[in-house]
């Protein structure tokens, strides 16, 4: 097995996928799309379940890479979670809504990866929410874990909710007013200044 060759077919459809939805990308797409046989393609990935899980394992993998980036230079904990929140608005530019639909529907098995980086993602919030309640920017009456439950419950309802889609906000508008008023509303108001200075200056950019 090419391992080079591998690498490429996940991260071109890892592209396709988030790009296009799963269920309209197909393995002769993607084979086609990388300028390979659909025969080379089988024998790097058994089925298109399988090459699905290797793209949202490699997701996963490089914003967790890119967040510990962030971490080394973060001025403190809302810093962090604005410059992550600002990455992952980036690349939500480029994410077809059916996506994470799709997966649900489609591909259960696969949901319960999904899931479970959520549980990690919303333990990992709920401790840098701590984090922030020892530097003055998060009120320190907040409950870290149910908070941090509900901001994932509202991000599950955006990425699943056909009401969302059939309205005529736009997905990321969206995207951004949940986190937005979320960070806003656990903040301490030396932590709203913070963020208010932080916005000021990515606007300004």
């Amino acid at each position: 097995m090419n391992k080079e060759l591998r690498n490429r077919i996940i991260d071109k459809a890892a592209v396709l996928f988030t790009r296009h939805g799963i269920k309209s990308v197909t393995m002769d797409y993607i084979a086609s799309q990388m300028g390979i046989s659909k025969r080379t393609l089988y024998e790097n990935f058994k089925d298109k379940d399988q090459l699905l899980l290797e793209c949202i394992l490699y997701i996963q993998k490089e914003t967790e890479d890119e967040a510990e980036e962030i971490y080394k230079t973060a001025e403190n904990s809302l810093d962090l979670l604005l410059k992550v929140f600002q990455s992952t608005w980036r690349k939500m530019q480029n994410v077809n809504r059916n996506y994470f639909s799709d997966v649900k529907r489609y591909h259960p098995s696969i949901a319960q990866v999904l899931d479970n980086n959520r549980d990690q993602r919303a333990g990992y919030m709920a401790s840098l929410m701590e984090q922030g309640k020892r530097e003055g920017l998060i009120r320190e009456n907040l409950k870290s874990q149910i908070a941090s439950f509900l901001l994932m419950a509202q991000f599950d309802f955006l990425f699943n909710s056909d009401e969302v889609f059939a309205s005529h906000y736009s997905f990321i508008d969206v995207y951004e007013t949940i986190f937005m008023n979320f960070i806003r509303g656990i903040a301490t108001s030396k932590g709203i200044m913070f963020i208010d200075e932080f916005v000021d200056r990515t606007e300004n950019a």
